[in-house]
Parts: C-alpha cells; structure tokens; sequence
C-alpha cells in the first residue's frame, strides 16, 4: 500500500507540474490572447475553402463557451482583422464568420511557432519515447473520459503520416 501510495503521489506532482509549463499555444501570439488563437483555429478547422464562415452558435458548441463569450471573441479578432462576418444567404438574421487573409497568415504562423516547439520536444525525448508519451497521454484522456464521460474528450488525431501509437512505429 505505500509504494501505491508514493506512486500515487508522484503522478499527482507530474499533473501539477504540467499546469506551469508554458505551452506554445497558451501565450500570446502576435497581439492575440490564448482564448482569441483557439478561436481562430476553431473557425480555421470547421471551414471549407468557399465555405460562407461558421454561426456564432457553431462555433460556441465547438469549443464548449458561451454565445456572449464566442460574440466578444469575435469583435476583437474582427477589429484586429482577422475575421470578417457576413450576413448569411438562407437566414438574413444570422451572420457567418470566417478567417481573413490576416487571420489565415496569423494562425498559420501560429501553427508553425507550436510545432517548432513540439520538434524541440520530440528531439529532446527521442522519436520512442515521444510516440510512448503521445501513446500514454491519450490513454489518460480515455481512462478519465470513462470515469466521467462528459468532462473529457476523445484523443484528438491529427491527420498526419506519424504512427497513432507506440507500438505501431516500431
């Protein structure tokens, strides 16, 4: 019982430490706040080229905030010029949001600075070991999404060519 009690202690201390880190998406980037950038990925992702922009009540479901808050993030990201609105074609009582040339430059650059980051981290920890990480990382976002199904998301995937676990990169 004591050693699960230490080994308790320390995954709790691993936790705590990950709240200080300063991840590359949860600073300011070029004069836009975290919760601005997250925006415009959001908006960046959920849109089609030719897409007419996405409802402020689509963009609110998509990232769990509030309509007034989604509204609030949209005026400053539409008076930096990142965003522009659009009455819609089917309903002229709503408006469509999508990225400007600016915002699509600003979170691309975004992008770009987080995986530069992320290289920095793989390079650190070695390929193995970053694929284990990946791999024991989303098996603790499964393991808590069971434990409280509507408090956690599935792991996210990315659309690339990198292994999904461990085990298959080797």
């Amino acid at each position: 019982m004591p050693e699960d009690r230490n080994s308790s202690h320390e995954m709790v201390r691993a936790f705590r430490q990950l709240r200080h880190v300063n991840w590359s998406g949860r600073r300011p980037f070029e004069g836009c706040t975290p919760s601005e950038t997250m925006m415009l990925f959001c908006i960046r992702r959920s849109t089609k080229s030719g897409s007419p922009g996405l409802k402020a009540s689509e963009i609110s479901s998509m990232m769990k905030i509030t309509s007034p808050t989604v509204t609030q993030t949209v005026n400053m990201l539409e008076a930096k010029g990142l965003v522009e609105r659009s009455l819609d074609a089917h309903d002229r009582r709503v408006f469509r949001i999508k990225l400007t040339e600016e915002g699509e430059r600003m979170t691309q650059a975004a992008e770009d600075s987080m995986h530069i980051r992320v290289k920095g981290l793989i390079d650190h920890l070695g390929k193995e070991r970053s694929l284990l990480l990946v791999e024991l990382l989303d098996e603790v976002v499964q393991y808590y999404g069971e434990q409280e199904p509507d408090s956690c998301p599935g792991p996210a995937r990315m659309t690339s060519d990198r292994p999904l676990s461990h085990k298959e990169g080797e």
